[in-house]
């Protein structure tokens, strides 16, 4: 069945049953093939400590990368952490938030099985780049 986009669009991914989180991955491809850009936060939530900035990485991002031939742009949010902190809901504060372009991930020549190293390969860019921008520990 046709699935149809709009072209600002959320697209929650619902992790709660195998049907929910299909539903949300045609939801994805769909509106990658309206060529509409997305964002996909593949930690899922925020990490609770500045010795490890980000939690581990969910596959699905990956793997919609690789099976539609898109690219992977790692942005950072600098001060995200600063304006909306893990520690509550409600703590939304005003303030400048720095975003950080690293370098574009190709995705040519990775297979499904290469998923784990292109995780890493992303995971680690953001990680340096994290420590680098907001002095966190080196590992």
């Amino acid at each position: 069945f046709p699935v149809t986009i709009p072209v600002a669009a959320v697209i929650m991914v619902d992790r709660s049953s195998p049907d929910k989180r299909a539903k949300s991955l045609r939801n994805l491809k769909a509106a990658l093939h309206k060529k509409t850009s997305i964002f996909i936060f593949p930690e899922g939530t925020f990490s609770m400590t500045e010795e490890q900035p980000m939690k581990a990485f969910y596959n699905g991002a990956f793997k919609l990368a690789i099976e539609m031939q898109v690219p992977i742009q790692p942005i950072l949010m600098i001060d995200a952490v600063d304006r909306m902190h893990y520690s509550g809901l409600f703590t939304l504060t005003p303030g400048k938030n720095r975003v950080v372009y690293l370098p574009t991930v190709q995705i040519e020549g990775y297979t499904m099985d290469d998923i784990d190293h292109l995780k890493n390969k992303v995971y680690q860019m953001m990680d340096e780049g994290l420590r680098r921008y907001r002095s966190y520990p080196t590992k």
